[in-house]
């Protein structure tokens, strides 16, 4: 074995070394594979409706717009990593979490997203015209309260914006400030009016 030969055997063993406490890069490697299991829209999507309860291949094909021999593969991609496993029901095969902390995969993201879109907003500056609130609650919060509450409901608005349209939470900020100077509201209002629109096309 030459030096060269000797050099490179060296640096692949420090990469399998533990690090951080004992944490191993075989660790690591196994939670990128995880991540990768729900790196894909449609199998985002199995996992948050698999998260409400159990259900079968025609129940997810309807439910996510997928055709049975495409789902399949989705499908196998997250039993390979155990996030979800099969079982008989009433003689018919059904789908459900293999782990309830699978969940918990989808609200680390969303809990991102969420402070994404609010660190977003808060480049805009200072949100101007909290009167809907303050009105609201008829003098009970406090002005930063106030602040924190408009905040939160445009993160929100801005949130749903993206998952309707496909868009970054960053564009979405964009396309509400755009809705709020059009149509001559406040940020706020226009993220009020987004959100009464997005439950009144869930209740239709």
């Amino acid at each position: 074995m030459n030096s060269y030969d000797v050099d490179v055997e060296s640096r692949q063993a420090r990469v399998h070394e533990p690090t951080d406490g004992g944490l191993a890069g075989v660790s690591m490697a196994a939670e990128a594979e995880l991540f990768k299991a729900v790196a894909h829209p449609v199998r985002a999507t199995i996992l948050e409706l698999l998260s409400r309860g159990e259900m079968s291949i025609p129940q997810v094909c309807e439910r996510t717009g997928v055709k049975p021999t495409h789902l399949s593969r989705h499908l196998a991609q997250m039993r390979a990593q155990q996030l979800i496993d099969c079982a008989r029901s009433d003689g018919r095969l059904v789908y459900r979490l293999a782990n309830p902390e699978a969940a918990e995969l989808l609200a680390a993201a969303r809990s991102l997203l969420h402070a994404r879109t609010t660190a977003a907003l808060n480049s805009l500056g200072p949100i101007p015209e909290e009167e809907p609130f303050t009105a609201a609650w008829g003098g009970r919060i406090s002005a930063p309260e106030t602040a924190l509450v408009s905040r939160s409901v445009i993160a929100d608005a801005c949130q749903a914006i993206a998952e309707r349209t496909g868009c970054t939470t960053e564009a979405a900020a964009g396309r509400l400030i755009m809705t709020a100077r059009t149509c001559h509201m406040t940020l706020l209002e226009a993220a009020l009016d987004e959100l009464r629109n997005g439950e009144d096309g869930r209740d239709a």
